[in-house]
């Protein structure tokens, strides 16, 4: 899939507006690829782009991927009980039914979202577009039991997983 009209080229403003939430809270990314992709046409295809954000994302210093990881919300939290998120978060938490959850939904995944923080010292991170409740309990249970380092890698991993569902979104694919 292309970037219609090559967005980059006709205008960097509208190129970084369109892509700054692929990273939650995180347009640095995407505002460091802008050189790279005015510079290489092969960026025009959504998949090199997103390779070439995803590269840029996994070679950056820890500092910044750690600050990444801790400004996603966690799943069913507070932040989405209250309408906080971003628009791309609420989307796909509601995709997955996290925002019709019960209460007693709710207090299994504050119980979980919890646990998780004080084991890893970040948020459980988890790409629950076209994924159910039940799939998100099963991770979050399974990988709760993962070291902090493995954890850091999904957490990372996941974030570039969500990067491509919503550069999907975007282009509605």
């Amino acid at each position: 899939m292309q970037l219609p009209g090559n967005l980059a080229q006709q205008s960097s403003k509208a190129f970084l507006k369109t892509f700054e939430n692929l990273y939650e809270h995180s347009p640095w990314f995407v505002e460091k690829s802008l050189p790279l992709v005015l510079a290489d046409e092969k960026y025009n295809s959504l998949e090199k782009f997103h390779d070439l954000l995803s590269n840029i994302m996994l070679d950056a210093d820890s500092d910044l991927q750690d600050n990444l990881i801790v400004a996603h919300p966690t799943l069913a939290g507070k932040k989405a009980q209250n309408n906080e998120l971003t628009d791309f978060s609420t989307t796909e938490q509601k995709s997955a039914g996290l925002s019709d959850c019960s209460d007693s939904e709710i207090e299994l995944f504050e119980s979980l979202n919890k646990e998780y923080f004080a084991k890893f010292d970040f948020p459980f991170i988890m790409a629950v577009k076209e994924k159910n409740k039940s799939e998100v309990i099963a991770q979050f249970k399974e990988r709760k039991e993962n070291s902090r380092n493995q954890e850091r890698s999904n957490a990372l991993g996941e974030i570039n997983k969500i990067a491509w569902l919503r550069i999907k979104e975007i282009y509605e694919i």
